[in-house]
């Protein structure tokens, strides 16, 4: 800011306790973190925390071990192959598998 003199005057933001809304929310940093996916070495490693289903099935996104990624991305040995409602199809070190969203409940005869 220029000040009545011509000067320059540095501006700061006061936050007294309140968010500075100048700071982003969300750090591009945070989209995908792929240390999670790092160390997998089968799908039993795998941990499918979320799916987004979109129309358009390339903007489809799931979250597997705090790394969010599209249909062909690949993070280490981990390759989405698919995307679908119910989980996704992973390549782990070169052997494909369907991992589900849920695991099945067993059901136990008394």
């Amino acid at each position: 800011m220029i000040g009545f003199a011509g000067t320059e005057e540095a501006q700061l933001y006061r936050a007294r306790g309140r968010r500075d809304p100048f700071v982003p929310l969300v750090a591009l940093t945070m989209k995908s973190s792929s240390s999670g996916l790092l160390g997998v070495e089968s799908i039993d490693d795998i941990q499918i925390e979320g799916v987004v289903m979109d129309p358009d099935p390339r903007k489809s996104v799931v979250v597997v071990n705090g790394s969010v990624l599209k249909t062909g991305e690949e993070v280490g040995s981990v390759k989405v192959l698919s995307i679908r409602g119910d989980g996704a199809e992973f390549s782990v070190n070169g052997v494909e598998e369907f991992k589900p969203l849920y695991k099945d409940e067993v059901k136990h005869k008394i």
